[in-house]
């Protein structure tokens, strides 16, 4: 009985996947009238996206700075200490007792709460890992591992 209330529920959550991105990765609008489900599904699937282009970026810094394995290897470092910094932002900004359940302490909006406050932070490191990419200007001294502008 449970396992047949468990797939019923699977079903249902199935077209809001859908309704949050095609197969193509493009975002549908969500609507802000849906139901809350709908909304933790966007908000997810916002998220998605952010973490997304995250991994492209990083991918794109390997690629264009495999002549400085040192750099890579520091930024790795920097990397793992921002998804830890990423965590206990939102482990701070939605604190929990020990043994304590989000969804009872925050409500059914915790889901939504937490992707959309995961995907501004990962924008935020998208910004930040670009200037990599982006390089400066010629004459900058501060520029450090930044390559020049192309």
């Amino acid at each position: 009985m449970k396992l047949a209330a468990a797939l019923t529920a699977l079903l249902l959550a199935l077209p809001v996947a859908v309704r949050a991105g095609d197969a193509g990765g493009d975002f549908i609008q969500c609507n802000p009238q849906g139901s809350q489900t709908e909304l933790n599904a966007c908000a997810g699937a916002g998220f998605g996206r952010a973490d997304a282009e995250l991994n492209q970026v990083w991918k794109a810094i390997q690629a264009r700075y495999a002549d400085q394995p040192q750099f890579l290897s520091q930024l790795k470092t920097a990397q793992q200490a921002w998804l830890v910094f990423r965590d206990a932002e939102l482990a701070a900004k939605f604190p929990l007792a020990a043994g304590e359940r989000a969804n009872v302490q925050y409500g059914s909006v915790f889901p939504m709460c937490e992707s959309q406050f995961k995907a501004e932070l990962t924008r935020q490191r998208v910004a930040q890992l670009k200037v990599w990419l982006d390089g400066v200007e010629e004459g900058e001294v501060c520029s450090g591992s930044v390559k020049l502008k192309e």
